[in-house]
This record gives structure tokens, C-alpha cells and sequence, in this order.
């Protein structure tokens, strides 16, 4: 199975054309396949904010989606996917996380730190039906799409200084507790492993963005490795 999260694609970061190079080098490979959230720097669901890299990333995962199983988790730059664009994926899901046939948990991580407040208000405040009814309908819907992207990097910005360790013990034990063996977590842009004294583990991985590495879990012995998505070759 082959993890992504943290992309941030955009044709503004130029780092679009890479991002695609790896799926189709994902393509030669026969792993499954799951986005972590934050795939692109901004991606509402809703016709007039999709541009050609959607589009694209959508028509790629739909044929591949015939040969792997690809699944996707919304993360905070992600809007209505699970509603609108479901038949794109395998699965995908708007959940804080999203558990597996076989008590793994992916999440995207940003309904973890309980501390972050204002940005726990600000996703209540712009994923409801009462903001997609808005961008869907207002005719400047754009502008203000441009004001939720101004508005995720600036709700939290002494919550990205640095990963919150405790606020990971916390969720990775209630998890725990629940009978939970694995986690993974996207969001925070910084390898981690934290692991409690029944060996059970939770792995924030690396963000693509910064480092364009993927994440490789082989269930059936559990090991897990991060590499550059070019070692896939």
C-alpha cells in the first residue's frame, strides 16, 4: 500500500507536473493506493473552482481505480469531495479518520489538536452545507473561496510551529483503546513515530510537498518505509 499526503499541488508551486509524473509511475506498480488529504492546495468539489489538474487527478484515479483500490481521506484544503466526487475513488471519506477492514486508522490529523481552536471553529464554519450552497450559488463565489485559502493558512499558524506531541499521545491512545493497532496521520509535515508499551504505533508521515516522499506499508508484516516517490521506479 502506497500512502500520499501533504501534496499541496498547484500550478502556482509549479509542482504540479512532478505530482503526475508519480502517478504515472504509480501506474507500473501493484499497490493499492491512499490520499491523506491535502492532495492540492485548495480543491472544491464544485463546478466553477475545479481547474485542470482536478479534472485530471480525477480521470486518473477513476481508470485506476479498475486495476488498485484507491481510497481518500479529506483533509483541511478539501471541500465536499466525499459528496460529490465519490464515484472518483475506491472510497473516500470526510470522517476525522477513516478505519480499514483491519483496524487501521488513516486520518488526515487536523482534527487532532484539540488546542487548535480557532481552527476547529473555522472548518465548522466553511465545511456545512450552508458555505457549499453559497459557493455554488453567489456570484462571487471565487473571491470568496480565495478568503477560505487565506483563511486556512492563517487560523493556525503557532499550531505549525511545531507538532504537537501530546495532542498525537492522546488521540494515538484513545485510538489504542478502542482496539486500534496502526495509525497513520497526515497534516502535521513532519515524520514521527510514537509508540506505546503494547508496541501498538502511530506514524505521522512526511509531507509530499517538502520532500516528495511517499509512504510504503506492507500489512502483511508491518513494516512501514518513506522513501522519494522516484525509488518506485
Amino acid at each position: 500500500m502506497i500512502i500520499i499526503t501533504d501534496a499541496h499541488v498547484s500550478k502556482a508551486r509549479d509542482n504540479h507536473t512532478a505530482f503526475f509524473e508519480m502517478l504515472a509511475a504509480i501506474e507500473k506498480t501493484d499497490h493499492s493506493l491512499i490520499f491523506l488529504g491535502d492532495i492540492f492546495d485548495l480543491w472544491i468539489a464544485l463546478p466553477r473552482y475545479e481547474c485542470d489538474i482536478h479534472h485530471d487527478f480525477s480521470a486518473w484515479c477513476r481508470r485506476q481505480k479498475t486495476e488498485r483500490t484507491i481510497g481518500f481521506v479529506e483533509g483541511n484544503h478539501e471541500f465536499y469531495l466525499s459528496k460529490q466526487r465519490a464515484s472518483v475513488f475506491s472510497w473516500c471519506s470526510n470522517g476525522a479518520w477513516w478505519v480499514d477492514d483491519g483496524g487501521t486508522v488513516f486520518a488526515h490529523g487536523d482534527h487532532v489538536n484539540r488546542k487548535d481552536k480557532n481552527y476547529l471553529l473555522f472548518k465548522k464554519l466553511v465545511k456545512n452545507n450552508v458555505t457549499k450552497f453559497l459557493l455554488q450559488h453567489m456570484p462571487y463565489g471565487p473571491k470568496f473561496a480565495e478568503s477560505i485559502k487565506r483563511g486556512l493558512k492563517n487560523t493556525n499558524k503557532k499550531f505549525r510551529i511545531q507538532i504537537p506531541y501530546d495532542e498525537i499521545k492522546f488521540f494515538a491512545d484513545s485510538r489504542f483503546a478502542e482496539g486500534i493497532d496502526t495509525i497513520f496521520l497526515g497534516h502535521f509535515h513532519q515524520a514521527y513515530c510514537y509508540r506505546n508499551p503494547e508496541s501498538k504505533k502511530l506514524f505521522a508521515l512526511p509531507d509530499w510537498l517538502s520532500t516528495q516522499k511517499v509512504t510504503l506499508y506492507r500489512k502483511s508484516s508491518g513494516h512501514v518505509s518513506s522513501m522519494p516517490w522516484t525509488k518506485l521506479l
